[in-house]
């Protein structure tokens, strides 16, 4: 679905509840993408995005011990913490406000457990790399809870301070606690892909005619024709994450 005459083109749109959806006794898990049993050839992927999963998993629960092989997986923790384990010898904890990177390149095995006493809440993105069989690597920052957009991951010739992935996509992790003028980074590429976490927000085009509400769960991805007045409104204390990248081919 395409809608014309905007400064952004929306290429898809994804509601929160058309999601995918599989449950498990300590797993709730609702798929952005196609996932597992759940197929569907329109929603293979966003350029390189493969996956956009949001897990909830029980306390004293989680993934056992499996592998993966050439994909960069994200995993950005909103409530709890997790447990990670893999097969270089890494064991940390995830917990909210951080970020993991994880390429598995020629081949990494990993358990992600929630050794908490509480309910753990995660998204975990996969991120087609623009190399097969590099070397598997780990690593994890912690981000500033109160600025409204901040740079987490970006191409691993470019990142400074900041998580590197190898393809060339940025990843923004942003939260807007009320009203004002807030615009979108003019340092964006031409596709972009939202993700909300939780609140609600407005798109705004530049001639303020076209209007794209957006809640907790929705998804969309959009062409950028022209970055100048891509306004932010109506938010509710909204968090979300940005990907941006010059292309679908990627």
């Amino acid at each position: 679905m395409i809608f014309e005459n905007m400064s952004f083109k929306i290429i898809k749109l994804r509601r929160s509840g058309k999601r995918f959806q599989s449950t498990k006794e300590w797993l709730n898990s609702k798929h952005t993408f196609s996932f597992g049993i759940y197929q569907d050839k329109l929603w293979n992927n966003f350029g390189a995005i493969k996956v956009i999963n949001e897990d909830l998993i029980s306390a004293g629960s989680g993934f056992p011990m499996h592998s993966h092989k050439n994909m960069e997986i994200i995993t950005i923790v909103t409530q709890g913490v997790i447990t990670h384990r893999d097969s270089l010898n890494n064991i940390s904890r995830v917990s909210a406000n951080e970020v993991q990177i994880m390429t598995a390149g020629k081949g990494i095995s990993h358990s992600e457990q929630n050794e908490e006493d509480f309910d753990c809440k995660l998204l975990q993105i996969w991120v087609r790399p623009n190399e097969d069989n590099l070397e598997p690597s780990y690593k994890q920052i912690s981000f500033n809870a109160t600025v409204d957009f901040q740079l987490i991951i970006a191409p691993e010739a470019v990142a400074n301070r900041i998580l590197g992935i190898n393809q060339n996509i940025f990843l923004w992790r942003c939260q807007h606690q009320s009203e004002g003028k807030i615009y979108l980074p003019n340092t964006i590429k031409k596709y972009n892909w939202i993700q909300i976490i939780k609140g609600s927000m407005v798109l705004l085009d530049n001639n303020k005619k076209t209007k794209l509400k957006m809640y907790e769960g929705d998804g969309v991805g959009f062409y950028l024709e022209n970055i100048d007045g891509i306004e932010i409104r109506e938010v509710k204390k909204v968090e979300y994450i940005l990907f941006s990248f010059e292309s679908l081919s990627d």
